[in-house]
């Protein structure tokens, strides 16, 4: 098998697994959802063919069996109910497992047969049909006409190097047992090829539903006579007529165009290691670009200026477009959440209804593969702690069915991602009294919680408001987990409650954690970058503007007081070489630079020896020993080879 089909494969099977799960739960909801049912049909139809082509048997087979399942409930034989959709649904984590063991090239151990089962006895559940059915008439070769919209189908398989056959089987006029010999030939079929068409249809075929003689269009690379020897190997199969299907094209319309069956390419896939190779050589190549034009300019080589623009203007144009192949729609892990809300609310026997907003949104890959298990963690602690159970909404006169929403905006070059419920919101008392009963807290600090120490309460390892330890909660790993998360993506997590009313939790994060553009400043003689988004203004201000208010230093901007932190202080840089002369020549500076940030709704100013300018910097991780340094959010290369920090402003307020 070339691995590139079977990277191929593994891609297009995971988007076709998350089709098939969102309709499932659609599906659950609303059982006369005809439209999902169908989608649901083609996805399993075309995983069905996929996998039998790769030749991956289990897969095929647990298709197969789903397709029929499915069949019956698109037909109406069967009836939609909450026991199918689970038994579909444990059937496609069967086949998720499946497709996770060969991407990592393992040999499969897991067992099918008891899902094969449970499909078939939903099939066995159909209503008996009428043995005396009405005799359908004989089948001819002729049958098998193809309508516009099959054309393209056909011509495809053509396009690949496939021969499409017309083939009439006759069974022998003794035979007892048609539907199993039908059944044998359309195995035997799909063994060889790809069967595009029968008459009568499959499920027909299946139940017997004919006379002595069917019909089926075959896509194979086998000739004729392969053909003709396969199916009279087949006891009872008595006569085959195989013919091969020519494509009759009308001739034009006088002036209309012809048609174009050659499209251009669009898109394309390309390898996670291959854009993280190209990621990094930009960063490369965007460190050596600054440092080229700063030798320009210092040099004053005047014939190199123009060019150094161009290389300039150039490099920053393939930075933003490398950037923008980084990117993915955030749906790429919001589309799993109703399967998750779906099993772990039935776990909890609570009804809860899930609302996505802004799905659309793009963030950095690096970035969405960090960002769902903080998700998941969130969305769990809604249900299981946020969300009453049916009867207590009822008493309270709330909706029986609880409402969680996930809202994703773009703000100021970050992402908002809100995970809200309509549930019983956060009781300060209930944590204060399991903080004092674990000895995190003193008996004073209980009294007087704020949501600040809550927050930080809740995000404590093995911290848990829980009685009881089940599937899903009271180990205390939930927001942990998210905090550890947030720091290693240099974002940040809030929270809004209101008691009775719901919960609302804010993560907040870059858009991308790999090239960014930061202000760099002098602190003493080390020199630090800001995130550009984090920053509102710099300005210069006169000593005598600073005023203290209860001992913390602030300044008034267009009416705005905003407290003021000294970098050199915060950091505790250059307090032991500092001379008493030059503490006395700061205290006698007249002007002031400050870096005045943002985070949400407030304002910091950062005092700063130096503005050295507006700059794009390459984001290096800090090792394990540093990364939890309070202010230090990475690192990043200057474009003398020097090694400069970049500030997390988060964490200085």
């Amino acid at each position: 098998m070339q691995e590139s089909y079977r990277e191929i494969f593994l891609a297009e099977s995971q988007e076709y697994m998350n089709i098939i799960s969102q309709c499932l739960v659609k599906l659950e909801e609303k059982p006369s959802d005809l439209e999902s049912l169908n989608e649901i049909f083609r996805a399993m139809h075309t995983l069905k063919g996929m996998s039998a082509t790769m030749g991956f048997e289990k897969l095929a087979q647990l298709s197969h069996q789903m397709e029929d399942l499915l069949d019956a409930l698109r037909s109406q034989k069967i009836k939609v109910n909450s026991e199918i959709i689970d038994s579909l649904f444990g059937c496609l984590d069967v086949f998720e497992a499946l497709v996770e063991e060969i991407k990592l090239n393992k040999k499969t151990k897991i067992d099918i047969g008891p899902h094969l089962e449970n499909v078939k006895r939903f099939l066995q559940m159909e209503e008996a049909v009428e043995e005396a059915v009405e005799e359908a008439p004989e089948v001819s070769l002729d049958a098998l006409n193809f309508a516009d919209y099959e054309q393209k189908l056909f011509e495809d398989r053509k396009s690949k190097g496939y021969e499409i056959f017309k083939i009439k089987v006759s069974l022998t006029k003794t035979c007892t047992m048609k539907q199993v010999r039908a059944f044998l030939v359309i195995t035997s079929l799909e063994k060889i090829g790809q069967i595009l068409k029968s008459v009568p249809s499959a499920d027909d075929l299946k139940q017997g539903k004919f006379t002595s003689s069917f019909a089926i269009m075959l896509a194979t690379r086998e000739k004729d006579e392969g053909i003709r020897r396969t199916l009279l190997s087949i006891s009872e199969v008595e006569e085959v007529e195989i013919e091969p299907l020519e494509f009759l094209y009308e001739k034009q319309a006088p002036g209309r165009a012809a048609p174009s069956y050659i499209k251009k390419i669009q898109s394309m896939r390309i390898p996670v290691y291959r854009l993280d190779k190209i990621m990094n050589l930009m960063g490369e190549l965007t460190i050596a670009k600054i440092r080229f034009m700063q030798i320009v300019q210092s040099e004053r080589l005047k014939p190199l200026e123009d060019v150094s623009f161009i290389i300039d203007r150039l490099t920053t144009a393939l930075q933003d477009e490398v950037m923008l192949s980084r990117l993915l729609p955030i749906s790429h892990i919001l589309d799993t959440f109703p399967r998750i809300v779906r099993d772990l609310a039935r776990g909890q026997n609570k009804q809860v209804e899930l609302e996505i907003t802004g799905s659309e949104i793009e963030l950095d890959r690096a970035i969405l593969d960090e960002i769902g298990d903080p998700l998941v963690h969130l969305v769990r602690n809604a249900i299981d702690h946020g969300v009453e159970a049916p009867e207590e909404r009822k008493g309270l006169k709330k909706n029986p069915k609880g409402k969680i929403i996930i809202k994703v905006a773009r703000q100021k070059g970050q992402i908002s991602i809100e995970v809200a419920d309509d549930g019983r919101g956060i009781d300060f008392e209930t944590v204060g009294r399991s903080a004092l009963k674990k000895g995190l807290i003193s008996e004073e600090e209980s009294a007087k919680l704020d949501k600040e120490r809550v927050l930080s309460l809740l995000m404590l390892p093995g911290f848990t408001t829980s009685e009881k330890i089940s599937e899903i909660s009271g180990r205390g790993v939930g927001l942990d987990v998210v905090r550890a998360k947030m720091e290693a993506m240099a974002g940040r997590l809030d929270f809004e409650t209101e008691k009775g009313k719901g919960t609302r939790f804010i993560l907040t994060l870059p858009l991308t954690l790999a090239i960014i553009k930061a202000m760099l400043v002098k602190v003493c003689e080390e020199t630090f970058a800001i995130p550009l988004m984090s920053i509102r203004e710099t300005i210069k201000i006169e000593q005598k503007e600073l005023k203290l208010i209860k001992n913390f230093e602030v300044i008034r901007v267009r009416n705005e007081v905003i407290p003021i932190i000294r970098l050199d202080k915060e950091l505790e840089i250059c307090t032991q070489s500092r001379t008493a002369q030059e503490e006395k020549g700061r205290q006698d500076e007249q002007r002031i630079s400050v870096v005045i940030v943002e985070y949400g709704t407030k304002s910091i100013g950062l005092v700063v020896n130096k503005v050295l300018g507006e700059q794009d910097i390459v984001v290096k991780p800090l090792g394990s020993m540093i990364k939890r340094l309070k202010g230090i959010a990475g690192a990043t290369i200057l474009s003398d080879g020097k090694v400069a920090l970049i500030l997390d402003v988060l964490s200085l307020r």
